[in-house]
């Protein structure tokens, strides 16, 4: 039986991640009252093509906190395959390391950018940015490619999306439940960090 995760460790691919995803993974915690799981600093990997590279130096650095670790990366480039794909190659290397065992460790991945997930939910995006109620949004802007530059296509000229300011503000906003409804990253987002905690 495992032991109740009292922290948890974040591989992230940019600086707007690091700040973000902390949030949303606080927010998923408190949804399940899990209030006793900490968060250590998060750790930069890169994109996709950086952390499969390097793929044993990160996670050499990461197990230093000795607490399991949850890796989340974009598949934002055409040319960088599917996440089901990348999940079985990383589940792979990690097995294939000496490090196999020493922690419980999840991969999750966003088909697009992470920014896809507001133009999904929305509601976090028009209240933020108190964009016009009667502003129509194309329903499948969430799947296109590009989700910062769909967000800033919202905003007034002068107002682009800035990822180091926006994310986590944004991020704070989103209702979790409707996130569940309409991303499919979400769901399996929410899935792994439940395994590492040991409700799944």
């Amino acid at each position: 039986m495992n032991m109740p995760v009292q922290h948890l460790h974040l591989i992230v691919e940019g600086d707007g991640d690091a700040t973000a995803m902390p949030v949303l993974v606080r927010k998923i915690l408190a949804k399940h009252q899990l209030f006793n799981v900490q968060l250590t600093t998060p750790q930069i990997s890169g994109d996709v093509h950086k952390s499969r590279k390097r793929f044993d130096d990160f996670l050499r650095y990461a197990l230093k906190n000795q607490c399991p670790i949850l890796w989340i990366l974009d598949c934002d480039d055409k040319e960088i395959g599917c996440p089901v794909e990348h999940v079985g190659h990383f589940q792979a290397a990690m097995k294939a390391t000496h490090f196999s065992g020493m922690q419980r460790v999840e991969f999750a991945f966003f088909v697009q950018e992470f920014e896809s997930l507001f133009l999904a939910e929305m509601n976090a995006l028009r209240t933020f940015y108190q964009l016009p109620v009667d502003l129509k949004i194309d329903s499948n802007v969430a799947t296109r490619r590009d989700a910062k530059g769909e967000i800033s296509k919202l905003l007034p000229k002068i107002r682009g999306y800035k990822e180091t300011t926006d994310q986590a503000k944004i991020t704070h906003r989103l209702d979790l439940d409707t996130c569940a409804q309409v991303s499919r990253d979400y769901r399996h987002l929410e899935s792994a960090l439940l395994r590492l905690c040991g409700l799944q």
